[in-house]
């Protein structure tokens, strides 16, 4: 299944509807464009996966496309200590997606 970017935005914007952060990041490349997305939607900063989170932009969201096995998802809330934790998609079935459609 090929997630479209309306798709994805839709999705997202369902996922967060209530959650009240100060801050989005992301891990991985997946995490990156979630978290920026969020950014936009919440109209909150987007803080670079592995950069400090300084006090007064917490509570953080911590955010990524899917979650399969939720192993980089408890990562990065073992990293950054008591955060909101969402995936916009549960795994499986697998999804990709737009900006995935090309690659092998």
């Amino acid at each position: 299944m090929i997630v479209s970017e309306a798709d994805f935005a839709f999705a997202l914007r369902e996922k967060l509807g209530g959650v009240r952060a100060k801050s989005v990041t992301g891990p991985g490349r997946s995490g990156a464009i979630a978290s920026t997305y969020a950014s936009h939607v919440l109209g909150i900063p987007f803080i670079p996966y592995g950069q400090e989170v300084p006090d007064r932009l917490r509570p953080l969201l911590i955010v990524d496309t899917a979650r399969a096995s939720g192993k980089s998802l408890r990562k990065a809330e073992r990293r950054y200590g008591e955060a909101i934790v969402v995936a916009i998609f549960e795994e499986p079935p697998r999804v990709k997606f737009w900006y995935e459609a090309g690659a092998k």
